[in-house]
């Protein structure tokens, strides 16, 4: 059963934070849909990210972690408006969404770390101008690994979305450190990124200096290792 909606008037007065706490806990698991299914997101980044799709000319959108694919799904349909047909979503995750997916996803199902996974989805990009979102494993350890394997993906004004750095935030214990943690030790050991505040304009986001914005070429392997090693 839907949670019945509280009144405008009885919300007047709530703090951010616990606006915050309230979507976690009571909306963002059963509440948020698109296209009917399950989409786990703050509903107010995806306005964001739409805007840094149309502004950045992003082909292809690197989606790591599906769930339920509500926000394939979303990508899916916003990519192909935006760009048409040739536009994709490759998606990442360890299991298949049970939906069916649209023609210009192509899912990997694997981790997302694995050479093979880094590999095909390279392949999978071709050139294109490319945006990361990172929606999976959130500890900062997996999260900066990601950052250095997929970093040299993503086009040069185009973006690595580290999501659900508000767990560091909001200081929930049992999740950190998590992706903003990640996001800062990234920056600190590469000049390539840069991290753009102006996107979290609205206050509230799940991605709290997450937004990190490709401000240059990658370097080549040989000349910048830092942001393509990886740590086992």
């Amino acid at each position: 059963m839907p949670i019945q909606p509280e009144t405008l008037e009885s919300n007047l007065d709530m703090t951010l934070r616990a606006w915050i706490e309230r979507y976690q806990k009571k909306l963002v698991f059963e509440q948020v849909h698109y296209r009917g299914v399950s989409t786990w997101k703050n509903v107010v980044d995806l306005w964001v990210y739409q805007e840094i799709i149309w502004e950045t000319g992003v082909e292809v959108v690197i989606e790591i972690g599906a769930r339920h694919g509500g926000t394939t799904l979303w990508l899916s349909d916003l990519l192909r408006n935006f760009r048409g047909e040739s536009a994709a979503v490759i998606s990442i995750d360890l299991e298949r969404p049970e939906r069916a997916l649209p023609p210009n996803v192509h899912f990997i199902c694997g981790d997302s770390l694995a050479p093979e996974t880094v590999a095909e989805a390279r392949s999978r990009c071709g050139g294109r101008r490319t945006l990361v979102i990172a929606d999976g494993n959130h500890a900062a350890d997996h999260v900066l690994q990601e950052m250095r394997l997929y970093a040299p993906l993503i086009s040069e004004g185009s973006y690595f979305i580290a999501e659900d750095g508000i767990v560091d935030l909001m200081e929930w214990e049992e999740y950190t450190p998590g992706p903003m943690v990640a996001a800062q030790r990234f920056l600190a050991e590469t000049d390539e990124f840069v991290l753009d505040r102006a996107r979290e304009k609205f206050l509230i986001t799940y991605a709290p200096g997450g937004f990190l914005r490709r401000i240059r070429p990658p370097a080549s392997r040989s000349s910048s290792p830092s942001t393509l090693r990886r740590e086992d």
